[in-house]
């Protein structure tokens, strides 16, 4: 399905019953992915719950309806601006999110606005982090997309995968991984990693929380290590957090029975 919202033609998927509002899970992608990512999840919640899950501005099938002459930089917050959006336009009132990597970053973004807090019913991180960029990890992201301007996207996926994916996984999900990488226009993933590198460090934030929260880790990885979801655990007043073994930074594709497990105990 397609949404025209904040100048953008966002894809989203929208699966499962349609009844009350309260049953709804809003699935959030991490970068360089697309909502795919939440293939396993949407086959599973969908019988229970309605489950939307969008490709973010600029990645999967979502795209600009017409290029500003000036476009302004792209920011968490623009995101969370479009999730919202998105929302108002399926006339969701209130979800629960699930946010992995960088829709951990968007899912705060939307619970810290007062204005759309009240949309946020319970919190699902995974794999992500509360705290901003190192100097050393903001070198990185601008190293990345010079890498991305001028050798495109196929480098970029090679540097990637052994990052995002335990060693064990990669025969069965790196292909997966790899076409959801390539098939980010380069421009997108330039913007995103300034983004990424620019936004701020939210740790203080999580004693504010005050939905129910569930923090999810990949025992393996090695961009979002647990030690970062301890953080968010700890910080986040009665907050479980759930380390599952075998998994990398894409712990919901890696290892999809254990995810489902946590997140249906967690909801139900």
């Amino acid at each position: 399905m397609y949404a025209e919202i904040n100048g953008l033609r966002m894809f989203f998927e929208d699966r499962g019953s349609s009844g009350d509002s309260t049953d709804v899970i809003v699935f959030l992608h991490g970068f360089p992915l697309d909502h795919s990512i939440w293939r396993h999840q949407l086959d599973y919640f969908s019988t229970g719950y309605r489950c939307i899950a969008p490709d973010l501005r600029g990645f999967g099938a979502s795209s600009e309806l017409k290029k500003p002459p000036q476009p302004t930089p792209l920011t968490v917050d623009t995101f969370a601006a479009d999730i919202v959006a998105l929302l108002d336009h399926l006339k969701i009132k209130s979800a629960d999110f699930v946010g992995l990597s960088m829709g951990g970053y968007i899912a705060l973004a939307i619970w810290r606005r007062l204005a759309t807090r009240r949309r946020v019913r319970r919190l699902i991180f995974s794999n992500t982090r509360a705290a901003g960029d190192t100097a050393e990890t903001k070198a990185n992201r601008k190293r990345q997309a010079e890498l991305v301007k001028t050798k495109g996207m196929r480098p970029y996926a090679d540097e990637m995968l052994p990052r995002l994916l335990a060693p064990e996984n990669m025969e069965r999900c790196g292909n997966e991984v790899r076409h959801m990488i390539e098939r980010t226009h380069p421009d997108t993933i330039v913007a995103t990693l300034e983004a990424l590198a620019t936004r701020k460090d939210m740790t203080d934030w999580l004693r504010r929380v005050q939905a129910k929260t569930l923090v999810i880790a990949g025992e393996k990885d090695v961009i979002s290590p647990p030690s970062d979801s301890e953080v968010i655990a700890r910080e986040v007043d009665g907050a479980k957090l759930v380390v599952i073994p075998g998994a990398g930074h894409l712990t919901p594709l890696e290892q999809p029975n254990a995810f489902n497990e946590a997140m249906y105990a967690f909801l139900r």
